[in-house]
């Protein structure tokens, strides 16, 4: 059997379940099972047909086919009643799956880096090929819930789904990141994790300082770099953000502190005013925005504020108290 172009992956649990308004959204990393070593991050979206997850423990094993690179693909829907139709599901596949497969591909995710190349793997995947029809000229995926899912006694089904590649305004909207500054080594880090995007992304942020009406946006010289900006940038990795010349290696977060604050850009009526405005030695409520390109446009923005002091050069250089959220 060729497994170049098949991927796994686990929803569930730590991986982000969420219902939205009737919609059902699992976030993962599917892996190649030809021991590709760089998972897609995809959503699986639905909705909902009866009696769904409810618990956040539950988990899925999702299994797509047909797709050679990250490349190949950007969504992929399936329409049907319930899976039955959807995918061709044979009577005792759902019995096997809870028994066997999902119970041996849910053990495997512990041992970590591509546990989808795993042989075991792939005899449980050649195992239960059978027992579904899928495309043979197009990409198709089946989402199977584990042990964990019946035991909470809940099922996995949709009338609609997709499964789309993270990355665009799908992404962040069904599957916002959540965030943190962080005081470490004198300096101050803004660290954010399940961001909707696939490693090596690039993301640029902006800070906002609270007030009235529409938020102003703090104006940065950046580590390194001689022009003024009114965002900052970072990559993605495993869904955290790194410094730019970062491999996703060592712990997750962008210096804040290393950038230069040298102004406002203020929003009004008659378009944007760039001041001269820099809080030294004094404290602020900031919130982060992630820009499409380099513009005031955004894929996501948080509502939450947090306070954060500046030092007598107007760098930013520590926060009051801040906890995981978006």
């Amino acid at each position: 059997m060729n497994f170049s172009d098949k991927w796994l992956g686990l929803a569930g649990g730590g991986f982000g379940f969420s219902a939205i308004a009737g919609v059902g959204v699992y976030q993962l990393n599917l892996w190649n099972m030809g021991g590709g070593p760089v998972p897609i991050r995809a959503l699986v979206i639905g909705k909902r047909l009866g009696i769904t997850l409810q618990a956040e423990t539950a988990h899925a094993v999702c299994l797509l086919t047909g797709v050679n690179s990250a490349s190949d693909f950007t969504t992929i829907g399936s329409n049907g009643l319930d899976w039955a139709l959807a995918f061709g599901l044979k009577v005792d596949a759902l019995a096997k799956s809870g028994s066997t497969v999902a119970g041996v591909l849910s053990k495997l995710t512990k041992f970590g880096d591509n546990w989808a190349a795993n042989e075991t793997a792939k005899k449980a995947v050649q195992g239960l090929m059978g027992d579904f029809t899928f495309s043979p000229t197009a990409p198709s995926f089946v989402l199977l819930p584990t042990p964990a899912a019946f035991a909470v006694g809940a099922g996995v089904y949709y009338e609609w789904q997709e499964l789309s590649k993270v990355g665009g305004d799908l992404g962040w909207k069904y599957s916002p990141p959540v965030w943190k500054f962080e005081n470490r080594g004198g300096n101050l880090f803004l660290r954010m994790s399940k961001i909707p995007a696939q490693d090596g992304d690039l993301i640029n942020f902006q800070i906002r300082v609270d007030g009235w009406g529409i938020d102003d946006v703090i104006r940065f010289i950046p580590a390194g770099h001689g022009g003024t900006r009114t965002y900052l940038s970072g990559r993605v990795y495993g869904g955290k953000l790194y410094e730019l010349g970062s491999n996703g290696d060592g712990k997750s977060g962008v210096n804040m502190t290393a950038a230069t604050p040298v102004g406002l850009s203020t929003s009004g009526f008659l378009g944007v005013e760039n001041t001269k405005d820099v809080v030294k030695n004094g404290f602020m409520d900031l919130s982060v925005s992630v820009c499409k390109g380099i513009n005031n446009i955004y894929h996501w923005s948080s509502d939450r504020y947090i306070k954060v002091h500046a030092n007598g050069a107007g760098r930013l250089d520590a926060c009051v108290f801040s906890t995981w959220g978006d």
